[in-house]
């Protein structure tokens, strides 16, 4: 079974809590902003955290306070053997939203492609701790670690940037 870290951080008046299971992130917070706000906040996060933001956008009810994002992190590309590998990584992220709080999901990450020399979409490296890798016991192993710490580097990024972007103080009534 998936371990499960919980932790609690305050933050000055609002309450934090992170809870990342494997390839799983959930993040609950307290903040000052109307639903509306947050939401507004959340689509202007979407727009500079993805090329496109009508591409990743699956589900935007902004009366219901949701936003479904699927995204793709190309994350692992590594050399061996004078082969080039490349690893393409899907994810869905959920925003949920109401007056004073918000909740922040990353979940199915799954591989979504390969490419490389013979093995186009055949060796399908699911997201997986270093101690559950199908590769441990060859030299693939090294890589195959490597390119799951990439992963959670790129996803763990993506969550604290947005926390970072829901702590930020509002400009839109500010000078600016």
């Amino acid at each position: 079974m998936k371990k499960t870290i919980l932790t609690a951080f305050a933050f000055l008046v609002t309450t934090f809590t992170f809870c990342q299971s494997n390839f799983e992130w959930q993040i609950k917070d307290s903040v000052k902003n109307t639903q509306a706000e947050i939401y507004s906040k959340t689509k202007l996060f979407i727009g500079t955290t993805w090329k496109s933001a009508i591409d990743v956008i699956q589900n935007d009810d902004k009366k219901g306070g949701i936003i479904l994002v699927k995204g793709l992190s190309k994350t692992g590309v590594f050399t061996q053997l004078g082969a080039t590998y490349a690893y393409t990584y899907s994810y869905n992220v959920t925003f949920k939203m109401k007056d004073n709080k918000y909740l922040f999901e990353i979940n199915n990450v799954k591989c979504h492609s390969t490419t490389g020399s013979s093995f186009d979409n055949k060796l399908l490296i699911e997201p997986h701790d270093q101690e559950n890798c199908p590769y441990s016991k060859n030299k693939f192993g090294l890589k195959c670690n490597q390119l799951m710490a990439d992963l959670k580097l790129e996803l763990q990024s993506i969550a604290d940037s947005y926390v970072k972007t829901m702590s930020s103080v509002s400009t839109e009534n500010g000078d600016w």
